[in-house]
């Protein structure tokens, strides 16, 4: 490797890009009806399935203490659900509601929208690049710690 603090370097400017090009725009779409970590919270809980409240906590990586007050407004607003485990009755978890789906999917669908509008104005031999070194890039960052 030449110069390791020239990738990181090329890694931040990457990240800024991403950040102002896509996750700002994303957020805001997010915003028009959930704060981020609502959003990041249903999203986990749409991939996941259902989790308790530690699980959940643990994908976001916040605190419990963070977590239930967001979690509370989530289920007052009818997205998500309280619910015993199956397998153990004194667990509760948490599950997405069909209106949280539904929420969720729109979302989802106006994000994707979004990105793919900006895509477009890519030709198509730099978005066949893209695509091939976003799957390469997912697969080495996949490998780190």
């Amino acid at each position: 490797m030449r110069d390791l603090e020239e990738l990181v370097s090329n890694f931040l400017v990457v990240l800024a890009d991403m950040r102002d090009k896509f996750i700002r725009p994303a957020d805001l779409i997010a915003r028009s009806r959930l704060g981020p970590l609502q959003f990041y919270a249903l999203s986990v809980l749409y991939r996941e399935g259902s989790l308790s409240m530690s699980e959940l906590a643990g994908e976001m990586q916040v605190s419990k203490q963070q977590l239930t007050p967001l979690v509370d407004r989530l289920i007052e607003n009818g997205l998500l659900v309280r619910k015993a485990d199956e397998n153990d009755r004194r667990k509760v978890l948490l599950a997405v509601t069909g209106p949280g789906r539904g929420l969720y999917d729109a979302l989802y669908g106006e994000i994707t929208y979004s990105i793919a509008e900006k895509f477009k104005t890519l030709p198509l031999r730099e978005l066949e690049e893209l695509e091939q070194l976003l799957k390469r890039g997912h697969e080495i960052l996949k490998s780190i710690n």
